[in-house]
């Protein structure tokens, strides 16, 4: 009789603790704030999947208090580095949406040059050649130009308005730029 009262009690001890656990998983997910990066990434690995619409994106983007997960950057965002030239938000969103629809497509930027990867309304995605010259010029592809576009939004984006850089995932040579045409 103890035993089966024992044995019965550590069965709800463990139950208890697993959907604590299981509770506590869910409310660090519910606190984890939106970034336009993550939702580039699922797009790019599926593009069929159910993702939310650019506007639903630029909605979550707009009316979130804060977007600095804390964590420390691998490749350093640059904001506001050219007065007078912020980029609209929604207009930006867009051209993430368009770029990360093409993932496998090269984005490519001529030796020393500059290349428009998206121009939509009041906002383009470039990207610039870091590469000396001579060694001509240099691409990724165009879902990587839209992972850096998003990791830039989720930095710099104040008042329904951006502009920064940032270098290309996987191509320290390119460098992403949002801004105003």
């Amino acid at each position: 009789m103890v035993k089966s009262a024992l044995a019965t009690l550590g069965i709800f001890a463990t139950n208890a603790i697993a959907g604590a656990l299981a509770g506590r998983e869910a409310d660090t997910q519910a606190n984890i704030p939106f970034s336009l990066e993550s939702w580039v990434s699922g797009i790019i690995a599926d593009p069929d999947g159910a993702h939310l619409s650019p506007d639903e994106a630029l909605n979550l983007t707009v009316n979130q208090t804060s977007n600095d997960l804390g964590a420390m950057e691998k490749r350093a965002v640059r904001c506001n580095t050219v007065a007078g030239t912020s980029a609209s938000v929604a207009d930006a969103v867009w051209c993430i949406d368009f770029l990360a629809r093409r993932s496998g497509q090269r984005c490519g930027v001529p030796a020393g040059g500059r290349s428009s990867f998206c121009r939509h309304g009041l906002a383009t995605i470039q990207g610039v050649s870091e590469r000396p010259v001579w060694q001509g010029g240099t691409s990724s592809p165009c879902g990587n130009v839209a992972r850096s576009a998003g990791r830039i939004m989720d930095k710099c984006t104040r008042g329904g308005t951006v502009q920064g850089e940032n270098t290309a995932y996987g191509n320290g040579y390119l460098a992403v730029h949002i801004r105003r045409p």
